[in-house]
């Protein structure tokens, strides 16, 4: 891969998601935690990406399975997470889709 910029396409479902892959021909995608503070609040998300290295894209699906006040109680945020985690995982495994940890970033997987 050059070192082009890529541009980022930022998908709203995980099915459009999906299926952005797969009328590519792209079988791997990439998962990684977010969190974004704000004063008091915070949003906690997991984004999907994956990457289209033929046309200089990678794509984004990010779901937020968090929001709130900051410090929320462990064990929820861990339920809250391991619920969403396992929608993503099963949707990419029953559509043939390996699922690593990490994101794809300028065309590169970073962990």
């Amino acid at each position: 891969m050059s070192s082009k910029a890529l541009a980022y396409l930022q998908l709203t479902s995980l099915n459009a998601f999906v299926d952005e892959l797969k009328r590519r021909g792209l079988y791997e995608a990439r998962l990684s935690d977010w969190v974004q503070r704000r004063e008091m609040f915070e949003r906690r998300k997991l984004r999907l990406t994956a990457l289209d290295p033929y046309h200089g894209l990678i794509m984004r699906y990010e779901t937020t399975y968090y929001q709130g006040l900051a410090e929320p109680e462990p064990e929820q945020l861990k339920r809250l997470r391991d619920e969403a985690r396992k929608k993503i995982a099963e949707k990419l495994e029953a559509e043939g889709i390996a699922l690593y940890e990490g994101e794809y970033h300028s065309g590169k997987a970073e962990w």
